[in-house]
C-alpha cells in the first residue's frame, strides 16, 4: 500500500493583535496518529479548521503527498474532519445515512455490518446516544476515501466503553490512513498516538518523553504515574 504524507507548514494565526499560532509545523504519514495537546483557547481546533481549509489564517502552507492546496476538502478523497459538534442529519435512519455518506457499496456493507451498528440500522439517527453517534460519525469517516482523518475532540463526553472502541477504531485504519488528533483527553490521546505535540503560548513543541507534559505545566505532577 502506498504511503502518503500531509505537511502543514508555517502556519500564523492572529486573533486581533494576539497571534493564536506562530510558525506551526506537524508532517503526517500513512500509518501515523499525531496527537495534538494543549489547554483551551490554544489554537488546537483552529489549526486542525486550516489544514482542513475552512479556517483563514496569516500565512501557511499546507500540502498532500508534495501538491500545495489552500482547501484540500473540496478535493475528494484526500482529507475528513470531525468536529466537536454532531454533523449527521438526524431525521433519516442510520442505514440511511450510511448510504448517503458513503458511495462506496463495498465500504457501505463493512459499516453496516459493524457489531456497533447493527443494533441501530433501523433507528433514526437523532435516537442514538451520543456514544454511539460519536462512534458513527468516526467510523464513516474511516471509511470514506480520504487519506487523511482531523479528529476534533473524538473523546469528548463519553464514556469509557466508548473511548475504547474509538481508541480501537483508531489503530484498526492506522495502516491506510494518517489521522491527526486533538483532546483534552490526554490519557486517550496518549493511548492512540505515535507523536505528542504540545501547544503552549501559540507554539508547537514536540513530546519526546511523556514527562515533559509535567514539566511544562499542562499536567500536574503525578498525573502520568498510572499510564
Amino acid at each position: 500500500m502506498s504511503t502518503n504524507q500531509l505537511v502543514a507548514d508555517s502556519i500564523f494565526k492572529y486573533v486581533g493583535h494576539r497571534e493564536l499560532l506562530t510558525d506551526c509545523f506537524v508532517s503526517c504519514n500513512t500509518g501515523e496518529v499525531i496527537g495534538i495537546l494543549g489547554r483551551n483557547g490554544c489554537g488546537k481546533s483552529t489549526f486542525l479548521k486550516i489544514i482542513f481549509g475552512t479556517v483563514s489564517c496569516h500565512h501557511k502552507f499546507v500540502s498532500i503527498n508534495g501538491k500545495k492546496y489552500d482547501a484540500p476538502y473540496k478535493e475528494k478523497g484526500l482529507i475528513a474532519y470531525l468536529p466537536q459538534h454532531d454533523f449527521l442529519p438526524g431525521n433519516v435512519t442510520v442505514r440511511q445515512v450510511i448510504a448517503l455518506f458513503l458511495d462506496s457499496q463495498v465500504e457501505q456493507e463493512l459499516v453496516k455490518t459493524n457489531e456497533n451498528i447493527v443494533p441501530h440500522l433501523h433507528k433514526k439517527v437523532s435516537a442514538l446516544s451520543g456514544g454511539e453517534l460519536r462512534y458513527l460519525e468516526i467510523l464513516l469517516l474511516m471509511h470514506s476515501p480520504a487519506k487523511f482523518i482531523l479528529l476534533d475532540e473524538p473523546f469528548n463526553a463519553l464514556d469509557p466503553l466508548f473511548k475504547e472502541k474509538i481508541v480501537a477504531l483508531i489503530q484498526g485504519c492506522r495502516a491506510s490512513k494518517g489521522f491527526i488528533i486533538t483532546d483534552h483527553d490526554y490519557r486517550n490521546i496518549i493511548a492512540s498516538s505515535d507523536r505528542i505535540i504540545l501547544v503552549t503560548q501559540g507554539v508547537f513543541k514536540n513530546i519526546k518523553v511523556l514527562s515533559e507534559l509535567e514539566d511544562l505545566h499542562y499536567l500536574p505532577k503525578g498525573s502520568l504515574n498510572d499510564l
